[in-house]
């Protein structure tokens, strides 16, 4: 009898130790996940109950990926007033994070929209073709007197301009806060000309005006008589500046400035016979300058998207301005050459400001690849004003550029 009770006592005794192990087993199942990272979701859903643990165990359910490009996740807490606050247990709700990790914070919903810091491999660039037509406060070539009738008729012969191609290059550095140091260059060339033909005696062709003691050249007076006249122009800028991007929301913002040096050169030809004699007028102007150039830009995702996520992609609206204000010297002359011949030469050379405004508006298309980069392509309207810079022979007056552009770009 007494053998059978020892017997039994261990056999109770086993079956205590066994029981515990059992439920000490059951304390944190976690389901296995194929995730290679991210951050367990804990709820509470047992209903038992330990000395130690009031007034229930936990159970892992669910595993949430953090973003690929997202180095950590901010803390995030129980919601207050709840017994896991307290460090006492993890239940009565839910809680991202490893259970030794993440004691204090803000309750989110969604780890994918959490501002987090992410990896840059610190490299930033991109390339455009931009597609311009230039405008003037006057396109004039030439004008035409008609005085065949009583009285003299006189219209404006205007440079055809049309579409030109000019590039736009960015390259620079960035860090994980979104600062960037970049350099910027973008460069426009364009052409034209127009010519005409007097049908009779009466029909004569006046130049643009110069500076000289002629004022420009008159071509005409008998039939054959004609005129030609061609202009050229070449204008770039080149910008060394800071930037520093401000998320607010769902807007995603650039803000910058610095350094741009800027040149336009412009120049005017015209030649043609006066009564079968040669005449001719050469016109030339062109600005240097230096000053400063700040600007802004603003993209807002189309949806729910986070643009750190390894593989995934993404449509923005995009809108941006950029001011430059510049200091510099204007440099002129101009040769006149009337039968005879007789030349009459002008140059001048003065001090002069003068203001760049552009705008862009258009979409942007993210893609994010394996690698991490981000990669985007742009299509927008552009439209640039450089205020003082003239025309073909004269200083004065406003030039603009107006069109689109594509854009492609990289953010490493």
């Amino acid at each position: 009898m007494r053998t059978n009770g020892f017997v039994g006592l261990i056999i109770a005794g086993i079956c205590c130790i066994s029981s515990q192990s059992l439920l000490a087993q059951t304390d944190f199942p976690v389901e296995p996940s194929n995730e290679s990272e991210g951050v367990f979701r804990i709820s509470n859903t047992s209903d038992y109950e330990y000395e130690e643990y009031q007034p229930a165990a936990v159970d892992a359910v669910s595993f949430a990926p953090s973003s690929p490009r997202t180095s950590d996740l901010s803390p995030i807490a129980m919601p207050d007033g709840s017994p896991a606050a307290s460090g006492e247990y993890y239940g009565g709700g839910e809680y991202y994070g490893p259970l030794e990790e993440y004691t204090q914070g803000d309750w989110i919903e969604d780890p994918y929209l959490e501002e987090s810091t992410y990896e840059r491999l610190g490299i930033v660039a991109g390339a455009a073709a931009v597609f311009l037509k230039p405008g003037f406060d006057t396109d004039t070539a030439f004008y035409t007197e008609d005085q065949t009738g009583p009285s003299t008729i006189t219209t404006s012969n205007n440079f055809p301009y049309s579409y030109q191609t000019a590039p736009r290059i960015n390259l620079g550095l960035i860090d994980n806060e979104g600062l960037s140091a970049q350099v910027r260059w973008f460069q426009f060339q364009d052409s034209s000309g127009a010519s005409a033909v007097a049908g009779n005696n009466f029909t004569f062709f006046n130049a643009l005006p110069t500076k000289t003691s002629i004022g420009g050249v008159s071509a005409g007076g008998q039939a054959g008589d004609y005129m030609v006249a061609s202009s050229s122009m070449n204008l770039y800028t080149i910008d060394v500046d800071l930037s520093q991007e401000l998320n607010f929301e769902r807007w995603q913002t650039t803000f910058g400035g610095g350094y741009r040096h800027a040149s336009v050169s412009q120049s005017y030809q015209a030649y043609g016979t006066a009564s079968g004699a040669a005449v001719a007028s050469d016109v030339g102007h062109r600005f240097d300058g230096n000053g400063i150039v700040v600007f802004g830009e603003a993209r807002r995702p189309l949806g729910l998207w986070d643009r750190r996520s390894k593989g995934t992609s993404s449509l923005s609206l995009i809108s941006s301005a950029k001011y430059s204000a510049l200091w510099g010297t204007t440099k002129y002359s101009a040769v006149d050459t009337t039968p005879g011949p007789v030349n009459a030469v002008a140059q001048t050379s003065s001090n002069k400001s003068l203001s760049i405004a552009e705008v862009q508006i258009g979409m942007q298309a993210d893609f994010v690849l394996q690698t991490g980069a981000l990669v985007f392509v742009r299509a927008a309207w552009d439209g640039i004003w450089w205020n003082g810079a003239g025309s073909a022979a004269s200083e004065s007056g406003d030039l603009s550029l107006l069109g689109g552009s594509i854009s492609l770009g990289m953010d490493w």
